[in-house]
């Protein structure tokens, strides 16, 4: 249950939304289950939130352990569980900041102190940041592609279920991700992959700002095959 559902108030949506239906509703008896028709109607509007607009406070320990249950009960073929989960808080945000300094640096000696300071600001513009990341192993049935796909399942089922809590949060990539530096300052293998650093914390005032993105149209990209 969300923070403001526990208040008693109506339950959040991710890029303002309505709020669910209620139990004997239309929409509700369309598919039969409360639960399938609050997910579809969640991920429809879901939208992320700007790190500049997270502040404290983060989620909780329980509200966390919660979202990681969720986050490795995703498709994944072998039960191979590639996915590694690195929880940066407070210090460990601040060093994460130097190293993304030090690594623009080693790559670019001459970065303005615009880049400087935009890189050293990265890990610290939310609470919590989540560096969803994946080991991949060789497997005679199992590429590695689909060990990077379910690791990416698992960033965004993060992301989803903080924006369900209530919480903002976003999932970012950039230079820092694809980093030997990086990875090897946060114990990673060269060959392991970064997904992306997934930032959350509570919205701000500035989160609201922005209009609902349009969504496309989903008869843009489907075709009936009919294999003729």
């Amino acid at each position: 249950m969300s923070r403001d559902a526990a208040a008693g108030e109506t339950p959040y949506m991710a890029g303002g939304g309505a709020p669910c239906p209620e139990p004997g509703s239309t929409a509700l008896r369309l598919t039969g289950s409360t639960h399938v028709t609050s997910l579809v109607q969640r991920l429809q509007v879901r939208e992320s939130t700007s790190a500049k607009n997270l502040t404290t406070p983060g989620p909780t320990d329980d509200e966390l352990a919660e979202v990681m249950r969720a986050a490795v009960a995703v498709p994944e073929h072998g039960a191979i569980r590639p996915w590694r989960f690195l929880m940066v808080r407070e210090a460990g945000q601040r060093r994460l900041s130097e190293v993304f300094v030090d690594d623009l640096l080693a790559v670019d000696p001459e970065a303005s102190e615009t880049e400087i300071a935009k890189r050293r600001d990265g890990p610290l513009r939310s609470p919590l940041l989540i560096v969803v990341a994946v080991s991949p192993r060789a497997h005679p049935k199992v590429p590695e592609i689909e060990q990077v796909v379910a690791g990416g399942l698992s960033a965004f089922v993060i992301q989803s279920c903080f924006h369900d809590m209530g919480y903002g949060a976003v999932w970012v990539t950039g230079q820092p991700s694809y980093s030997e530096r990086v990875k090897t300052a946060l114990g990673l293998a060269p060959t392991d992959h970064i997904i992306g650093f997934v930032h959350v914390g509570t919205r701000g005032p500035g989160a609201s700002a922005s209009p609902p993105k349009k969504r496309p149209e989903p008869s843009d990209y489907i075709v009936e095959w009919t294999g003729s």
